[in-house]
């Protein structure tokens, strides 16, 4: 085995890793790979950015049942296209917000009693 060392903590990899191995563990590697990932994309809950060949920028005016599958449904766009599938919950809260009415939905549903 030659000079090889954990990616994750530096330390010596066992000489039964295999000679491609680049951590010593599989937590280590899934620790690696979880910060290695964050630090490069940031985490957004709906994307404000054009993604495939749909402008996800464009306002949302309602929200609508999957035509296929139930219990899924879809937000609608200004411009006729439809979201990706979300549930109920994530589609009200996107409506909410896109609307601008985030806060005081926010605050009206989950009010301290």
């Amino acid at each position: 085995m030659s000079d090889a060392v954990c990616h994750q903590c530096g330390k010596p990899l066992p000489s039964t890793t295999r000679r491609h191995a680049r951590f010593c563990s599989p937590a280590h590697r899934a620790a690696y790979h979880r910060s290695s990932t964050a630090r490069r994309m940031a985490r957004v809950r709906f994307s404000v950015a054009r993604t495939r060949d749909k402008t996800a920028g464009a306002a949302y005016i309602g929200i609508v049942p999957d035509q296929r599958f139930l219990g899924v449904y879809r937000l609608k766009r200004t411009d006729g296209t439809l979201s990706d599938m979300v549930n109920l919950t994530r589609a009200k809260d996107a409506l909410a917000a896109m609307q601008g009415r985030g806060r005081e939905l926010f605050a009206k549903n989950w009010r301290l009693r």
